[in-house]
């Protein structure tokens, strides 16, 4: 067994299991102890040559040593944290570079769909619950609904909206947010408190849906609208860190060590944050005024990385389109959308229809104009590209990102590279869900399915793909997203897949595959190229800092099917342990800083469907699972 020797083992013990010293053994070491040694492993450096070593050692937060077990053995002290992985994999930490922490956290607080295929007496039937459970009594007190799978409900129901939310036996207002977090429904209640009327326009970028007739409203708003017309309170200090401390629990278990969260402004950083954060956070500013740049620049942290967790604010967000899923179809497109003819959404005749054509939200001089300004100040952009006309035309020195790309056009594959513009993609998009099946792919076309989630094709143009997972949009399951991008495919074995849900959602999503190390690089080197921090982390080097995880199972080794199903064991940012499995704590003699989830997540399971982070649907899983393929109908997916 690997491990610490004491006083009176000496050196000897290592050679006694094998791991063969070599005449170093007794020579003097001059370099000070290590603060953790991980040996007897393989440890993937994701280095330029993608090294694979057997120790890693670190101390004072960085990378001090790596190489076979023998190199590292001399740095082995009395106080040296010494964890013997027996064979396991140690890689960098997870770098996701577009994910709504604060949203996720909020989530995870509210009345939870789950992603999961209900019809509109199970949603309504929850949500009841939920109003009945909270404790809230005032009128005014909003009630809001997160993660539903609406294009199911629709396939289900047709079209809903206020006159289903009316039925609840109550007066809150009410709002319901789609997972894809471009589409939310409201009831009567909160119409009236979000002053709209029949006369309200729709906004620029947005679009208020209305009853047959086109003029009362029908409760279900698109993208702006979704976003600046309902009087949604915001939430209080105490909320936002609340839903920050339970969304980086889920972080930490996830193996994540960086995030950019995509959409954030002043108040998104709650002042206690700075104890609960076990990571590096990049944020993406939303919003453009005389006084942006000086703001960002203000709250921005220009310090040189270092062990100790850091936010940086030094890129805007800006959304160019909406999504591409029916019934909404808000992205913008290079040719039409097609609409069902002659018949329903699923037995009628699809074809192309001219007013389905949406322009993208900026013009594109407007838009160049402005990134130009942002880029000779200093500050990078991310920007939300769902369809395949809402691109940008620029070329220069900065760091854009296109966030999503779900559906791209093959004369923009190429230049990507030529632009030096990032693709930052969600592979777990690629594979099929109700989403997908049966209507979003109906009005694609056919002609267009291989352009969706094209990540081989902007790969083999040039340009490597960098990875996000836009998390809530998605459960938060990175290694489930690394199964995908090498297989096309979800996991019938997982309930945070569709897969899980039988056919027609186990099968294989169009498009090809990526390699495993262009999947792992997404996640991890390209991610901090991305967000400037390459220098610092991304790959285990000595020098770099010690942002690490510690696998239960070997990603390269095990078959296509199982590489999501294992665990991460052990999560270091800086050098420090920030997350462990109750049995590594055991195995490897570690503590982490933070707690286990503990209470927090049986305190959180009446909010949502299948409980805290979807944990208990494993449970349920054979039944559930049966009764869904008898419906034929699917789970969740995307966009944000």
């Amino acid at each position: 067994m690997f491990h610490k020797p004491n006083l009176i083992d000496g050196l000897s013990w290592l050679a006694a299991v094998g791991i063969g010293l070599v005449s170093t053994a007794g020579a003097a070491n001059t370099e000070p102890p290590a603060d953790f040694v991980f040996g007897n492993g393989s440890i993937y450096t994701l280095d330029a040559d993608s090294n694979v070593a057997a120790a890693l050692a670190v101390k004072g937060g960085y990378i001090s040593s790596i190489g076979r077990d023998a190199d590292i053995e001399p740095l082995i002290g009395i106080d040296t944290k010494v964890v013997d992985l027996q064979g396991r994999m140690v890689m960098p930490g997870l770098v996701d570079s577009h994910m709504h922490v604060l949203t996720g956290g909020l989530a995870l607080l509210n009345c939870d769909m789950n992603y999961q295929p209900v019809d509109i007496n199970q949603v309504l039937a929850h949500i009841q619950a939920c109003i009945e459970g909270d404790g809230k009594t005032a009128d005014d007190d909003w009630a809001e609904v997160v993660k539903l799978d609406y294009p199911s409900l629709v396939t289900k129901n047709g079209e809903v909206g206020k006159r289903e939310l009316d039925k609840l036996q109550t007066e809150r207002p009410i709002v319901i947010q789609s997972s894809d977090y471009h589409t939310v429904l409201l009831n009567t209640r909160a119409l009236d408190l979000s002053n709209i009327t029949a006369a309200t326009p729709d906004p620029p970028g947005g679009k208020i849906e209305r009853l047959p007739g086109g003029q009362e409203y029908s409760g279900v708003f698109q993208d702006a609208a979704a976003r600046e017309l309902v009087n949604l309170p915001p939430p209080t200090e105490a909320v936002r860190l609340e839903a920050c401390r339970s969304a980086l629990r889920l972080l930490r278990q996830a193996g994540i060590t960086t995030f950019q969260d995509a959409v954030a402004g002043p108040d998104d950083s709650p002042g206690e944050w700075r104890g609960h954060r076990p990571r590096r956070q990049h944020k993406t500013w939303v919003g453009l005024s005389q006084n942006t740049v000086a703001e960002i620049k203000r709250m921005n942290d220009n310090s040189t990385i270092g062990p100790k967790p850091t936010m940086k604010w030094q890129a805007i967000k800006g959304f160019l389109d909406g999504v591409i899923t029916y019934p909404a179809r808000t992205a913008a497109v290079v040719d039409p959308y097609c609409y069902p003819v002659n018949g329903s959404e699923t037995d009628g005749e699809w074809a192309p229809d001219p007013r389905t054509m949406n322009e993208p939200y900026w013009s594109q001089d407007i838009l160049n104009a402005t990134l130009e300004g942002l880029f000779l100040a200093g500050i990078d952009a991310q920007l939300h590209v769902d369809g395949d006309r809402a691109h940008p035309d620029r070329k220069g020195d900065f760091k854009l990102g296109l966030a999503h790309e779900e559906l791209s056009y093959q004369d923009d594959w190429a230049r990507f590279a030529a632009l030096g513009v990032d693709p930052i993609m969600s592979f777990q998009w690629a594979q099929l869900s109700s989403f997908y099946i049966p209507s979003t792919f109906a009005t694609l076309g056919d002609y267009r399915r291989g352009n969706l989630q094209a990540h081989r094709r902007i790969e083999e143009a040039g340009r490597p793909i960098v990875y996000g997972s836009d998390w809530p949009i998605d459960p938060l399951d990175e290694l489930l997203a690394l199964k995908v991008a090498v297989t096309r495919s979800g996991d019938p074995t997982n309930p945070k897949s569709p897969a899980s849900f039988g056919p027609p959602y186990d099968g294989i999503f169009p498009g090809d595959p990526i390699s495993r190390e262009s999947a792992l690089r997404a996640i991890t080197t390209n991610g901090t190229r991305f967000l400037r921090a390459d220098a610092s982390i991304g790959s285990l080097e000595v020098g770099k800092l010690a942002d690490l995880i510690a696998l239960e199972k070997n990603y390269f080794e095990v078959p296509e099917e199982e590489i999501e199903r294992q665990r991460v064991l052990v999560t270091m940012v800086g050098g420090e342990v920030v997350f462990a499995t109750d049995d590594a704590q055991s195995e490897f003699g570690v503590t982490p800083r933070f707690p286990n989830f503990g209470q927090i997540g049986s305190q959180l399971d009446n909010r949502a469907i299948g409980g805290f982070d979807r944990r208990s649907l494993s449970k349920r899983g054979v039944a559930s699972v049966a009764r869904l393929r008898r419906r034929g109908q699917c789970t969740h997916k995307h966009r944000g």
